[in-house]
């Protein structure tokens, strides 16, 4: 009889090591796979507390049960907050990341470079980076400017309002499809969080309560990283982003009618290249003139020694 009891104990506490191993082994294989794979790979944990085959489905029907519910909640969440007035439910708001790249050609950059950044504010957004130089002698502004979408047309017409508009690109990228999956998989997440945590109470052993904080810990590290992405997505749909280059122009003289400084200019002009003209002339001819005084010298001196020696030899002769 002792022997019976024995025995009648510890068939419950082998039948869960068994269901606990079997949902183990179904939670490691469905780590590979997605969606319904996941749904099924976290019934498994629990199961172990339900003592049979009949738990693990019973547990998994209610995880799906739950994700489909979060997950029609948001569907239902995103049509009502669609923007289009008097649209139908059903009606899926677009999720779009808008981006542009404009140059503008300005007289001062440091004006319009502070210009564009309150025009950024104004509008609802903020400058995120800058940077300035030169550029062939010309100052030069680089700036990084997130708007909200709906003024994302009308900042680039005030962009362009400060100077003259050189380039402009832009780009829209749908994301809505993206938008719609991500938010879908976070609510499955939560929904099947807490299916655990309402299970976590019902483990009967150490080993148990081992498996299911260990995949809790894992599916909640999975949800934190669905949740930054769709916060990026948020933040990437709300906020346009305007790549902004201000580049300086050279000021030019407008054309008019020749006035007092402007024949004083011409004649400086004349008079300063005559001198430099003149003054390459001499440089060139003298060396030549060097030359020829030293060899017509000589020649000078010999022949006024003459004229002195005829000279004195006629003075004799006369008298």
């Amino acid at each position: 009889m002792p022997a019976a009891s024995t025995r009648s104990r510890r068939t419950p506490a082998a039948r869960t090591t068994v269901a606990l191993l079997a949902g183990l082994l179904v939670l490691g294989s469905a780590g590979c796979s997605g969606g319904a794979g996941d749904s099924a790979a976290e019934s498994g944990a629990p199961a172990a507390q339900g003592g049979g085959g009949s738990g693990l489905h019973g547990i998994a029907a209610t995880e799906t049960g739950a994700a489909a519910g979060a997950v029609s909640d948001t569907a239902s969440d995103t049509d009502a907050t669609s923007d289009t007035p008097g649209a139908a439910v059903g009606v899926v708001t677009r999720a779009v990341v808008s981006r542009a790249s404009v140059g503008v050609e300005v007289d001062d950059v440091a004006r319009a470079s502070a210009a564009a950044g309150r025009i950024a504010t104004a509008a609802g957004g903020m400058v995120t980076a800058s940077r300035t130089g030169t550029e062939n002698g010309n100052g030069r502004a680089e700036l990084t400017l997130r708007v909200p979408g709906d003024r994302f047309t009308a900042v680039l017409d005030e962009l362009a309002a400060l100077g003259t508009r050189t380039a402009q690109t832009t780009s829209a990228t749908d994301v809505t499809a993206e938008v719609a999956d991500v938010d879908s998989r976070v609510a499955s997440a939560r929904a099947v969080l807490e299916t655990f945590r309402a299970r976590l109470p019902e483990a009967t052993s150490v080993a148990d309560v081992l498996a299911l904080e260990g995949e809790l810990a894992r599916r909640q590290a999975d949800l934190e990283a669905l949740l930054a992405r769709q916060r990026a997505l948020a933040d990437q749909v709300a906020l346009a982003t305007v790549e902004v280059t201000l580049t300086g122009r050279s000021a030019v003289v407008p054309a008019g009618v020749p006035g007092f400084t402007d024949g004083l200019d011409a004649g400086w002009g004349a008079l300063t290249a005559t001198v430099r003209t003149t003054a390459l002339v001499a440089g060139a001819v003298l060396p030549f003139a060097a030359v020829g005084a030293a060899l017509a010298a000589p020649v000078l001196l010999l022949r006024r020694r003459r004229v002195r020696a005829g000279t004195a030899a006629a003075g004799p002769a006369g008298g």
